[in-house]
């Protein structure tokens, strides 16, 4: 029987996920709805899939991603987030993710996604795709926030979600120099010169966290 450990801070979408697994067949299912919580049934249990938010209290869900991958026995990990594919969905790819699917997709996509992992394979949305396919044009224009690395992403999150540079330190395990030097290269990357207007870059981009 395949396991699979939905990480979502809502019940309600914890127990839609459930819903809709079990018309594909029989599974063990386990819960977590803050990165504690997911980041203890991780660690104590080998899952074959995880169902991972994007916004979960305690930490961002793609960081935790890296910390799911890195287990002896990795299992699959399917992104469902209220983020559209075009902001989170390559860098979920680039972290190990088996799958992407945006909450306002519908059950039908989900659970497309769900037989593409349970077989092994990887899910690619149809918007997904193109968004990939983009890349590769001669006269593909690249948005600023795409060429941040995914240390100055991280810093870029936390600091439009209000977290000072010693929070940060803290959170990234890294010193508040670096991190100063991280503010620093994505703001000059961003072309702002200040925090309200790297909130107001975000916002236009939908880089901010949503309640989904």
């Amino acid at each position: 029987m395949k396991s699979v450990l939905i990480v979502d801070d809502h019940q309600l979408m914890r127990d839609a996920y459930k819903h809709a697994i079990m018309t594909l067949g029989s599974f063990e299912f386990g819960e977590a709805g803050t990165y504690e919580e997911a980041h203890e049934k991780v660690v104590s249990k080998s899952w074959d899939i995880v169902i991972l938010d994007v916004t979960i209290p305690g930490r961002n869900g793609l960081d935790f991603l890296a910390d799911i991958k890195a287990q002896p026995k990795a299992p699959s990990v399917l992104v469902c987030s209220g983020h559209d594919e075009s902001v989170y969905g390559v860098r979920a790819f680039k972290g190990g993710a088996a799958g992407y699917v945006c909450k306002t997709a519908g059950t039908g996509e989900f659970l497309k996604a769900m037989k593409e992992i349970l077989i092994g394979q990887t899910y690619i949305s149809p918007n997904l795709a193109q968004n990939l396919a983009a890349f590769v044009r001669s006269d593909f224009q690249e948005q600023p926030h795409t060429t941040l690395s995914e240390r100055e992403f991280q810093v870029m999150r936390k600091l439009i979600n209000g977290s000072a540079i010693k929070e940060i330190a803290a959170d990234l395990h890294l010193s508040s120099k670096t991190v100063s030097t991280y503010r620093v290269r994505l703001m000059e990357k961003l072309r702002v010169k200040s925090l309200p207007e790297l909130v107001q870059y975000c916002i236009q981009h939908g880089l901010m966290d949503k309640t989904d």
